[in-house]
């Protein structure tokens, strides 16, 4: 089966922390800035192919990072959202030894129970209808995804990297599929690469 790719790259935000000097920081926990990534616009239908959409970014490789959260919406505005229930982050460093190392996070939308007529049912629940949720009132469909599990340790805090990319891909394996709209959302906290040797950052939870 053919499928149509289309990539986005979301739009950096950076609120440095700024209320104590350099040194305090680097001498706690305490990270130096919140690094936001995020993007809204439309999906277009992909024809006769199934397809994928793709969010893809750089992060700045001189500093480690602890991943808090993403999560991302589509919404069709009279029907239900065929997308695939799952989808999947891969964050790769490219190492000096010019091999990579990855790192992937997956992504869930929990299932509705509307029970619109449609083929394949799973269980009792039609099948094409088994991930939209409908707000209350109305005939729009949205799925919701969010991160399942996210780590719990501080990313690349070493030198040497000479890169680092992150990805976050969803598809829709249905063909002539209709446009969505979408809101994707991702947010780091970022530290010192020294702050990484010192400290055991393993919580992506705020410390004063």
């Amino acid at each position: 089966m053919a499928v149509t790719t289309t990539s986005v790259t979301p739009v950096p935000r950076i609120t440095p922390f700024t209320g104590i000097s350099t040194v305090e920081r680097e001498r706690s926990g305490i990270a130096r800035a919140e690094v936001v990534y995020s993007a809204t616009g439309t999906w277009a239908g992909a024809g006769a192919n199934a397809r994928g959409l793709i969010f893809t970014w750089e992060l700045d490789p001189d500093y480690g990072y602890v991943l808090m959260d993403s999560s991302a919406l589509f919404v069709m505005s009279t029907n239900y959202v065929d997308m695939e229930a799952s989808a999947w982050m891969e964050i790769s460093q490219e190492l000096p030894n010019a091999t990579d190392e990855k790192q992937y996070y997956q992504y869930e939308a929990l299932p509705s129970r509307q029970q619109t007529a449609e083929t394949t049912a799973i269980g009792s629940t039609p099948a094409n209808n088994y991930n939209t949720l409908y707000p209350s009132g109305t005939d729009v469909g949205t799925m919701a995804f969010n991160l399942a599990y996210k780590p719990t340790g501080l990313l690349y805090p070493f030198p040497g990297v000479s890169a680092m990319t992150a990805a976050t891909v969803f598809g829709e394996q249905k063909t002539s599929g209709s446009a969505y709209s979408y809101r994707y959302y991702c947010r780091f906290l970022q530290y010192d690469i020294t702050q990484g040797y010192n400290y055991a950052l393993q919580s992506p939870v705020l410390i004063r």
